[in-house]
């Protein structure tokens, strides 16, 4: 094999996004809110009611087998590192969150990071833990409107 073979490279998506400038004071002065001008305030329900308004939750069953053993992957890296956890079952996932201190060694997160749909990292206020990882696994397709929402 020669070395041009070897080292060949082919872009096959590329998107670059143009930089953020910050506005001028005159655009910023369009933009103003009049501090006294009243607001819409809605109660609670009425949030919830917007939130939830025409979705449509499809359960992914073809999805079981890999939750069970997302699940079983969870426990198993809580016992191994003795680390602190919670799952949840929630509407449309299932979300394992880990609560732990720095530390080596970590080498089998990546198996159960890898398991996950999408993963987070939080901040903790009380400062118990170092960190705070949470880890969700899609157990249904979301549609707001017509349109998916997760993958």
């Amino acid at each position: 094999m020669k070395i041009e073979e070897a080292l060949y490279k082919e872009v096959i998506y590329e998107k670059k996004f143009p930089k953020w400038e910050m506005p001028s004071d005159e655009e910023l002065a369009e933009d103003k809110v009049d501090a006294d001008e009243p607001k819409e305030r809605l109660t609670f329900e009425q949030i919830m009611e917007k939130i939830y308004k025409d979705v449509t939750y499809v359960p992914m069953p073809e999805r079981t087998e890999e939750a069970k053993a997302f699940l079983r992957k969870a426990i198993e890296v809580s016992e191994l590192y003795e680390m602190d956890v919670k799952i949840e079952r929630r509407t449309t996932h299932i979300s394992v969150t880990y609560y732990f201190d720095f530390g080596g060694g970590m080498k089998a997160l990546t198996d159960i990071i890898g398991m996950a749909d999408d993963l987070a990292f939080f901040g903790r206020k009380d400062n118990e833990y170092d960190i705070v990882m949470s880890l969700d696994f899609y157990t249904h397709t979301v549609y707001r409107n017509g349109r998916q929402e997760n993958t």
